[in-house]
């Protein structure tokens, strides 16, 4: 029977206690060669023990490390040491794995250095369970290099794992938020995360895609920051989504979800087929234009011109001319003959704006070419046909003018074949997130801004200021707090004081009028409230009474 001394019995004692760990566990002279090696170590890295004991260590744990980094190496050079550093290692059949290392000095009795130990803990597992979350996963290093990549980020960008790891992140994230505001530089330069930002790169295919991000710092198990890791989401369904949604509010450059500018929109199609003259009625700034050019582009004119005038933009004098064109000679100082705009749009629309204004001796002329399809310029010996289709518009009440005297009762009747009252946008509030959310696409794109969207404080403000000025007073607005706000949401401080002011004034219960809101203004305040009666008439600054007073005479009170 083989009798062991007591050295050789601690010794194997000792080597039955390594092959027991979990983790690898392997120890190098001063020399960097593998003295011992556990089973771990032979089951990470492929490597059996027979050929691993006398190599370099190098050669068995092959590493981005082994050169520049040396957990061991560093170890042995500080004295201190090294604790869960992730890498990645090459096992013996060329796979990338990634493993947890610590390292550490070897003593001997007397304190001399005589070489080190490491310890690898195999994160397959761990990766595993990144590789299964829905969400890009990746992890980089301080100098903004990948360090871990799970397999969504791979779908995410179409590279893969082995193509990620080791690049700069930039390379792989191809956004122009990278060299401006980088969430991962932004998280570790702050030490605040950043959540859930909207930015977009550009996949191994070079395709756009809209991501969301959340970024923070990576740290050791002492709290040292070592890096960064973010999260990233695919938003590109969801935009998707929101794009179609957007499109069912959309018609022509129109977007309403008012079910009465759906209505308008469900009848434009006709009335541009047709030859009829259309007469827009609503305040300004409500969008009486954009009708206009919606019923030109669908009409069978649209490949000719659209020609606007404005007739309370140039005074009489001058309008006659602009409207009609003018011969050489018809008057002192008309030295050429000049084209008129009814003469430019032959075959086209011509679209009068604001005709309220057109002063009487006008209002004859005009009647004439809508009559007899032909006008006569200044100074012209010969009538010329007029081969245009009309569209007129006014803020005003036509009706009124026409009792006081002011508007042609022909011209009126002529010109009203077809009505389209375009409503306020106070009456029609729920398109005020909708054209928010358009109109910042718009103005990011003409200033260069990254602006995602506004407060709720300042979207509560839209909500319940009344817009005088419509549409145009929203968009102004917005344009000018794009133009103020240098961060990504626009906030009460980019908004100008007079709208504040006026904002707050409408909000005041005592300033506001006794007078009952349109019906619509009425169902979408209950829409807004949830139902709520009591909360509605306090935005109203009435009482309950009131407001059912006012729900019964609209037909409204079952709501």
């Amino acid at each position: 029977m083989l009798t062991l001394k007591k050295e050789d019995e601690n010794l194997l004692h000792f080597y039955n206690i390594m092959d027991s760990v979990a983790d690898g566990v392997f120890t190098v002279d001063k020399d960097m060669r593998i003295i011992t090696y556990n089973r771990a170590a032979e089951e990470i890295t492929g490597f059996p023990r027979e050929e691993a004991i006398g190599r370099l260590c190098h050669e068995v744990f092959r590493t981005e490390a082994c050169f520049d980094a040396c957990p061991l190496q560093e170890a042995l050079e500080t004295g201190v040491s090294v604790v869960n550093r992730e890498v990645y290692i090459i096992d013996n059949k060329g796979r990338r794995l990634p493993v947890s290392v610590s390292a550490a000095a070897l003593h001997d009795a007397n304190g001399k250095t005589i070489g080190g130990v490491e310890t690898i803990r195999n994160l397959k597992h761990m990766a595993v369970i990144l590789d299964s979350v829905a969400d890009g996963v990746f992890t980089v290093d301080e100098n903004m290099t990948i360090k871990s990549f799970n397999r969504a980020a791979e779908e995410i960008t179409m590279f893969t794992r082995e193509e990620a790891i080791g690049k700069p992140c930039c390379e792989i994230f191809n956004s122009d938020v990278c060299t401006t505001a980088c969430p991962v530089r932004e998280a570790m330069e702050t030490g605040e995360p950043v959540v859930n930002r909207e930015v977009e790169i550009i996949d191994r295919n070079g395709h756009k895609k809209p991501i969301s991000v959340s970024a923070s710092i990576l740290f050791d198990y002492k709290g040292k920051p070592i890096g960064g890791v973010e999260t990233i989401r695919d938003l590109s369904l969801i935009h998707t989504l929101k794009n179609e949604l957007t499109d069912k509010y959309t018609f022509q450059s129109l977007v309403s979800r008012n079910p009465a500018m759906r209505g308008l929109f469900d009848v434009i199609a006709d009335v541009a087929a047709s030859e009829a003259t259309v007469f827009l009625n609503g305040e300004s700034g409500s969008g009486k234009e954009l009708f206009a050019r919606a019923i030109h582009d669908l009409s069978p004119r649209r490949n000719g011109p659209l020609v606007v005038v404005n007739c309370g933009a140039l005074p009489e004098s001058l309008l006659e001319a602009e409207i009609f064109g003018v011969r050489k000679g018809a008057y002192t100082g008309a030295v050429e003959s000049r084209p008129g705009r009814l003469e430019q749009c032959n075959g086209g629309t011509f679209f009068l704006d604001e005709i309220g204004d057109l002063p009487l001796p006008l209002q004859v002329k005009l009647l004439r070419v809508l009559e007899n399809k032909e006008f006569q310029p200044l100074g012209a010996k010969n009538p010329i046909k007029a081969n245009v289709r009309f569209i007129a518009a006014t803020h005003r009440n036509l009706e009124e003018m026409v009792e006081e005297g002011t508007f042609r009762r022909d011209l009126y009747f002529r010109i009203n074949i077809v009505t389209l009252s375009i409503p306020p946008l106070r009456e029609r509030r729920e398109d005020i997130p909708l054209l928010i959310e358009i109109a910042l696409k718009r103005l990011n794109l003409t200033y260069g801004k990254k602006i995602r969207g506004i407060s709720l404080e300042v979207l509560e403000l839209f909500l319940n200021y009344d817009f005088p000025g419509n549409v145009r007073e929203l968009l102004n607005l917005l344009e000018q707090a794009v133009i103020l706000c240098k961060g990504s949401e626009i906030g009460l401080d980019h908004m100008p004081k007079n709208f504040l002011k006026a904002a707050q004034k409408e909000r005041n219960p005592s300033r506001r009028s006794s007078k009952a809101p349109p019906a619509a203004a009425l169902v979408d305040l209950l829409s807004r409230h949830r139902g709520d009666r009591a909360g509605a008439a306090q935005e109203l600054g009435v009482d309950r009474t009131t407001l059912w007073r006012w729900l019964k005479v609209a037909g409204l009170a079952d709501l």
